[in-house]
């Protein structure tokens, strides 16, 4: 590794290795989509139906509003608003004691601001605060035409309500001067209030997002794996050579590599060293590693006069230090797909420090699956 190089830090993602590595965890993204649906659906439901509004009834007349015109005077249309019915005229006594009257008859007695909703015997009880605020009157377009609604949980009570509120409304047009009358055009009966589902809009959301962030998350893991998966990332990250890479499985293109490679690295050597740089605790990985390396090169001129020796990391065994001083070189074994890039930057600098020659890279317990697909070898 060059001077100043910041190893894995700075490399950039390998998206070919990332994808083929994806694929084989592709079950992930359609699980990701279901768990992110699932949830969106279920606080959709959670909101708007376990924690939502209770149900309410709406009840909808329209009322014909004819002004009377004095000619000296003009007329109170411009007064007439949708402000000043609702807000204004509505909680009047012109209007509200008619309506409270009719009710009372009807069986729903209005108590003071202290009482609550409920029923008391075969009467029911509503407050006049809450019937002030179930009824609502509008002018949605041309001011002779008015809008009632009322609004509750209870469906014959809203019923009832409206039918107080028209009758008090005509009422209110034939005892005041500035109108000539006030007559009911239609009414429609409550009817429960329905908002539109969009629990499947929801669902196909979260399932979006959860598509979304599972392949963002994945790309951060990939950007912080350390690990190493094919040989060109190797030589880029340490800028040593990849002497070749042995495989989980035998394979005859990558068996030949390994034995061009190692027999032309070692030419004129007697003693090189192999040390597996996750072999932390102590020397049983390298010893598996060189074992099934030795087994490769057996008999071909990169195992004539050469004595490999397995050794844990230096730092493992104090007398190691000793030992990378004494051979010729040492071939790093680098295993695929294991997160110990920065141990083996640091093998790699402490290696230099002692002036130990490194005679290249082994990749080591290589996918061979992947790495054929990689190659795009049959």
């Amino acid at each position: 590794m060059e001077r100043g190089s910041k190893g894995h830090l700075d490399e950039s993602l390998n998206l070919r290795s990332f994808y083929l590595r994806l694929l084989r965890k592709i079950w992930i993204i359609p699980v990701a989509a279901l768990v992110g649906a699932l949830l969106a659906a279920g606080l959709y439901t959670l909101v708007t139906v376990t924690f939502g509004p209770a149900k309410t009834y709406k009840a909808v007349a329209r009322l014909y509003i004819s002004f009377a015109y004095d000619e000296n005077k003009g007329s109170l249309v411009d007064y007439y608003n949708a402000y000043t019915w609702d807000k204004e005229l509505l909680p009047t006594d012109d209007i509200l004691n008619p309506i409270i009257s009719e009710l009372e008859n009807d069986q729903i007695i209005v108590v003071g601001d202290d009482g609550a909703s409920s029923t008391n015997g075969d009467a029911k009880v509503i407050t006049r605060d809450e019937l002030l605020d179930a009824i609502t009157a509008d002018i949605p377009s041309d001011v002779r035409v008015m809008r009632l609604t009322v609004e509750c949980q209870d469906k014959e009570m809203a019923d009832l309500i409206l039918k107080a509120s028209v009758n008090s409304m005509e009422s209110f047009g034939d005892n005041n001067k500035a109108f000539d009358s006030i007559k009911l055009l239609g009414i429609e009966n409550a009817k429960l209030v329905t908002y539109s589902d969009r629990s499947v809009v929801a669902a196909v959301s979260g399932a979006v997002v959860g598509i979304v962030a599972t392949v963002l998350f994945l790309m951060l893991l990939a950007a912080l794996d350390d690990a190493i998966y094919v040989p060109e990332d190797a030589e880029k990250r340490y800028s040593l050579n990849v002497l070749g890479c042995l495989c989980d499985k035998p394979v005859d293109f990558f068996k030949n590599e390994l034995v061009a490679g190692t027999g032309k690295a070692v030419e004129g050597m007697s003693e090189v060293t192999v040390i597996s740089t996750d072999s932390l605790s102590d020397d049983k990985k390298s010893l598996a590693d060189l074992a099934s390396f030795e087994e490769i090169i057996a008999g071909t001129e990169a195992s004539s006069n050469v004595k490999y020796t397995a050794m844990a990391v230096p730092g493992t065994v104090l007398d190691n230090y000793r030992k990378i001083g004494t051979c010729d070189g040492v071939i790093l074994c680098v295993p695929y797909g294991v997160r110990k890039g920065a141990m083996t930057e640091h093998v790699i600098a402490q290696l230099k420090k002692h002036e130990c020659p490194i005679i290249g890279i082994l990749m080591v317990r290589v996918d061979s699956k992947f790495i054929k697909r990689y190659y795009g070898l049959r």
